[in-house]
């Protein structure tokens, strides 16, 4: 299996995080999710039980509906990643060894054979 990068074309830490797996060596998949957004059921199989983690807390949406007090459950959080993709937390490297979530080079070098 290919390793998948869910990414915002137009996200700096997105382009970094592609930049940085070339670098390592790591071919990807590039699924740019704005262009082509994610179903629910794509999200359900990304998103762990607990998707505090996935959630992107830098983006307005989250702020606006007070997310930071509420624990939302996983169908809650896809019905709102649904509407608005701005949601979900990026980058996300889903790769054969493991998800990493956020752009983080230690855990995408830990990837390399």
């Amino acid at each position: 299996m290919k390793p998948v990068l869910w990414m915002k074309s137009s996200c700096t830490t997105c382009r970094n995080a592609r930049a940085k797996l070339a670098e390592l060596g790591i071919e990807v998949e590039i699924r740019d999710y704005f262009r082509k957004p994610l179903a629910a059921a794509e999200l359900e199989g990304l998103l762990p039980a607990d998707p505090a983690p996935m959630l992107g807390t830098k983006s307005p949406k989250y702020k606006e509906l007070g997310l930071k007090d509420r624990q939302l459950s996983k169908a809650e959080a896809i019905a709102l990643m649904v509407q608005d993709n701005n949601l979900l937390k990026r980058p996300i490297l889903v790769h054969p060894k493991g998800t990493v979530i956020g752009f983080d080079p230690e855990a995408y070098a830990r990837l390399v054979p």
